[in-house]
């Protein structure tokens, strides 16, 4: 818990230094630094402490209240997953992360146009949000190659592996794809940045988020 409450403190900081900058979002903040630094720190040490339970409602909230929008709610998830990533929690915090993320943005959109009764919620079944296992096909930085079957992360098990965590292709699994690109082209320089974006991101089926 201790750790937990430390790591989300050190990446709400750090998130917050970021989006302050970002000027997709700065303008939209107005005064509001302070509740959206609660916000995510404490959807942060949700999500690691308490994964079964985190649905990220006090990031929720901060939104629906301010009115952001999907997209200024990606930035948002960028720059806090960039920050979580440099705490060095491990790619299994991330995806925890990531997958409260993900619940946050889905509730944030409501429901289908056309909708008539919600479906009941089976990510759980199999999701990271529920019954999260450490995956077994793990990145190993610097050389970023799978620990399962020493291939370039992600390999296509880890690519289906990250599907069915994140429930499809999701803005959680991209802006945590996008998180540990920056990280890899960080370790490995003289990967072409064309060659690493199709790496980490090209495999996605494409979708809107």
């Amino acid at each position: 818990m201790a750790y937990a409450r430390d790591v989300a403190r050190k990446a709400a900081a750090e998130s917050l230094r970021q989006i302050v900058d970002d000027h997709r979002v700065a303008g939209r903040l107005r005064g509001n630094e302070p509740a959206l630094s609660v916000a995510v720190r404490e959807t942060l040490q949700e999500a690691l402490a308490h994964p079964s339970r985190a649905d990220g409602h006090a990031l929720r909230d901060f939104c629906q209240r301010r009115g952001w929008t999907l997209d200024e709610f990606d930035v948002l998830g960028h720059h806090l997953l960039t920050a979580v990533l440099a705490q060095r929690v491990g790619v299994e915090a991330l995806v925890r992360v990531g997958a409260a993320l993900t619940r946050v943005r889905q509730r944030l959109a409501g429901p289908a146009p056309g909708a008539g009764r919600p479906r009941p919620d089976r990510r759980g079944r199999n999701s990271a949000s529920r019954h999260y296992a450490p995956p077994a096909h793990l990145p190993l930085p610097p050389s970023w190659r799978c620990s399962g079957c020493a291939a370039a992360w992600p390999c296509p098990t880890k690519q289906s592996q990250l599907l069915v965590e994140f429930g499809g292709t999701t803005a959680g699994l991209a802006v945590y794809l996008g998180a540990c690109l920056v990280a890899a082209t960080k370790d490995l320089p003289a990967l072409p940045p064309a060659q690493a974006r199709a790496r980490f991101l090209g495999w996605l089926p494409r979708r809107r988020f």
